[in-house]
């Protein structure tokens, strides 16, 4: 509620690109995901995937706003994958202070730090295809990342700010390459300055001038739709600097959304 209520009067175009993606493409708000058991994350699931399995159905490409990182899980397991339209494992670009690669909890397999570790198994993302971006913050096992590191292409924090943005944006292209390619963004990637209200927060990560000069390096892929997790509304700020945040990088997924469209020529659902 609180980025749909910052959201409101947000620009509809960025200014570096002219493209205004709400005229390229239907582009509408659908509501809340349905979710009755929401206090069993493994019910929980199947209801979400039930919901994006039908707009996927009707060719649509989401763009989803969390909870936690959860909820990448039952997204990539109705767009991805041999049963969907893309007939297989899509690529993945994540960003986040955390691998999120980890296996079952308690007993609980849908929690917030599995969806990447699923996606493999399952044959939902690529791993030659997948880059995590930004990993920092300190460890509470020395094995945590290890999943991580022996299938994806991980840029620690370190290597980010040693090469810079262009080497880092270079890189995922080659990795991602031509296919589809879904973007998820944990808040907690972003230094506290940007994004005070996160879930899980670690001091010193990215800018957001590196965040969002990174996403601009992905124009041109074929980005077939992404989320936004971790956002915590009761720890922002009169200024709601999350929120905002949020809706910004909302419209840069857009914008990424609809120019893949319009390059694919894929028409309105």
């Amino acid at each position: 509620r609180a980025v749909r209520n910052r959201s409101h009067s947000y620009h509809r175009m960025l200014r570096n690109t002219r493209f205004d993606p709400f005229k390229a493409c239907r582009i509408n708000d659908l509501g809340d995901v349905p979710v009755v058991d929401i206090l069993n994350p493994d019910l929980a699931a199947a209801e979400a995937e039930a919901f994006y399995g039908e707009l996927h159905a009707h060719g649509i490409d989401p763009i989803t706003v969390g909870g936690d990182h959860s909820v990448t899980t039952p997204i990539l397991r109705a767009i991805a994958g041999a049963k969907s339209r893309h007939k297989g494992p899509i690529g993945m670009i994540h960003f986040d202070a955390h691998a999120d690669s980890w296996p079952a909890v308690n007993g609980t397999a849908h929690h917030a730090g599995a969806a990447f570790r699923i996606g493999v198994l399952e044959g939902l993302i690529d791993p030659k295809r997948t880059v995590q971006i930004d990993l920092h913050g300190a460890l509470g096992d020395p094995n945590q990342d290890d999943f991580s590191l022996e299938h994806f292409r991980v840029f620690m924090l370190d290597e980010v700010v040693d090469k810079g943005i262009a080497f880092v944006g270079d890189e995922v292209r080659r990795i991602v390459g031509d296919g589809p390619t879904y973007i998820s963004v944990d808040l907690d990637v972003l230094d506290l300055a940007y994004a005070p209200a996160v879930a899980d927060p670690e001091v010193n990560g990215m800018t957001s001038r590196e965040f969002f000069g990174l996403l601009d390096r992905f124009r041109g892929l074929d980005i077939c739709g992404g989320d936004v997790v971790c956002y915590c509304p009761p720890l922002d700020g009169p200024a709601q600097i999350t929120a905002l945040t949020s809706a910004e990088i909302l419209l840069h997924l857009a914008n990424l959304v609809a120019q893949s469209r319009v390059a694919r020529r894929v028409p309105a659902p």
